[in-house]
């Protein structure tokens, strides 16, 4: 009994493993049309780099690489969950109104980096080299640099 019990937990995780790294390289046309309206409306004529799917157990996101540094991240909906960019700054019209003014009153001049965000939190990158959280009302939650 001890015997199979140990080989069945080894069949489980191994299973797990093999579900663990299941990215696939997609076209931009297999990205949801949510992710590609969002992409041609807020990053008209960037080159993509390459896109790719990400499956892990439950989830399904996709990681979107332009040639000009920028990463985006979607979930399988085609909701943004982050925008980095590695080279220059984010477009002001991206980050919610809130955080938005409350950067340009305490941090003048400052540019976005990176957003990312969840269903609790927006995390935000300046270019001071600050990362401001807030909470899903935008109220600011911390500071970390």
């Amino acid at each position: 009994m001890k015997r199979i019990m140990t080989i069945l937990a080894s069949i489980l995780a191994f299973s797990f493993t093999v579900f663990a790294d299941n990215d696939r390289a997609v076209s931009f046309d297999r990205l949801p049309e949510k992710a590609r309206d969002f992409i041609t409306a807020n990053f008209p004529g960037e080159k993509l780099a390459y896109a790719k799917q990400e499956r892990d157990f439950l989830e399904v996101n996709y990681e979107v690489v332009m040639v000009s540094g920028i990463k985006m991240e979607f979930d399988r909906r085609g909701e943004w969950t982050s925008i980095e960019c590695r080279y220059g700054t984010i477009s002001k019209n991206l980050i919610p109104e809130p955080i938005r003014n409350y950067v340009e009153d305490a941090y003048k001049g400052a540019e976005y980096r990176e957003i990312s965000r969840d269903r609790r939190e927006y995390e935000v990158k300046i270019t001071y080299g600050l990362e401001l959280t807030f909470d899903r009302y935008f109220n600011l939650m911390g500071i970390d640099d």
